[in-house]
């Protein structure tokens, strides 16, 4: 039980921290456009990688500097590519501001973005298999406790956000809303870009 909670409250504090992840879900909730099947996504990806790296995988990474590097520099040049964006669409005309928050991607494309603010973000290997696979390892024999209360965390925070956003909604259509949404996600994401491209990743 020890090994649950513990997972659960690391996983769910290192989980509020992956911006790009939480930015994006609560933007297609807002939109009303499969927040759900989005979250479920997700909380897929962190299940995923904190099992790998409780499997080890984490410490094969960390023991390939060239692998951190490269995860480095694509994931800043994804994450300032995404932050930019939203920048640019922020200072757009009203109507357009609306016409765009209006527009739905297709599915294949919106759950390939989806995989690519998650797995392009150096951020979510360092936090899910790195630092979460290690200190489930921790925990010898009950280690897989300590993944299910990390998967636990995933399950919770994700579908609230999911659940929060479709129910704000209908309150958040002004193109005001949509302008200052997206410059300050453009900050938070060059924010993290910049982490990324300044701080050590291991």
């Amino acid at each position: 039980m020890l090994a649950f909670l513990s997972g659960a409250i690391t996983g769910g504090g290192l989980i509020v921290a992956v911006g790009a992840q939480n930015s994006f879900l609560l933007e297609q909730s807002l939109k009303r456009h499969y927040a759900f099947p989005l979250a479920l996504l997700f909380i897929l990806s962190d299940v995923i990688s904190i099992s790998l790296g409780a499997f080890g995988l984490g410490l094969v990474l960390q023991s390939h500097d060239w692998l951190l590097s490269v995860s480095r520099w694509a994931g800043v040049c994804f994450l300032v590519w995404f932050a930019y964006g939203k920048l640019r669409a922020s200072f757009q005309e009203e109507h357009l501001i609306l016409e765009q928050q209006s527009k739905r991607l297709a599915v294949w494309p919106l759950f390939l973005m989806a995989l690519a603010v998650t797995w392009l973000n150096p951020h979510f290997y360092l936090d899910t298999m790195i630092l979460m696979g290690s200190l489930a390892n921790q925990w010898q024999g009950d280690k897989w406790e300590f993944v299910f209360g990390g998967t636990a965390a995933a399950v919770v925070w994700f579908l609230s956000l999911a659940f929060i956003g479709k129910l704000c909604a209908k309150w958040l259509e002004k193109a005001a809303f949509w302008r200052w949404f997206n410059r300050v996600n453009a900050l938070l994401i060059f924010g993290i870009a910049f982490k990324i491209a300044t701080q050590p990743l291991s």
